[in-house]
């Protein structure tokens, strides 16, 4: 894992985890959203919540990590990344310079970033609404 084609990119909507020295790239795609509701059984705005309490388990860390690294694989075309597995990200995360806490850090701000819909279904941040009016501004 981590040797891939491209550093993650936040203005891409995509954070990164330091694993075994190497920056792994998380990407919140629809699939690995999907994905991640699937497998732990619970909704992303419980476990956005969960992450930002610093109440999730190591294995949902791991999990969730997993599949957001899994997504940043395959569209990054990181075949290892790809091919991640919850159990040794777990453990690389455990390993890790910040362990669990860091990472549920990271992983709270992507998913309460997600559950705000601020990506779009591919994992891309969406560009800031700005609204217009044909009034000046008071006090100018």
């Amino acid at each position: 894992m981590g040797d891939g084609n491209r550093a993650p990119v936040s203005d891409r909507g995509e954070a990164s985890l330091v694993l075994a020295g190497a920056t792994m790239g998380l990407r919140p795609s629809f699939e690995a959203l999907d994905a991640i509701e699937k497998t732990l059984g619970r909704g992303l705005v419980d476990l956005a919540g969960s992450a930002i309490r610093k109440e999730l388990s190591m294995s949902e860390t791991g999990q969730i990590a997993c599949e957001l690294i899994r997504a940043f694989g395959r569209e990054s075309d990181d075949e290892g990344a790809a091919r991640s597995n919850a159990p040794r990200v777990t453990k690389l995360i455990m390993a890790s310079d910040g362990g669990l806490l860091e990472a549920m850090k990271t992983i709270g701000g992507v998913l309460a970033i997600a559950v705000n819909g601020g990506y779009d279904t591919e994992g891309n941040m969406k560009p800031p609404v700005t609204t217009t009016t044909d009034e000046a501004p008071a006090g100018g």
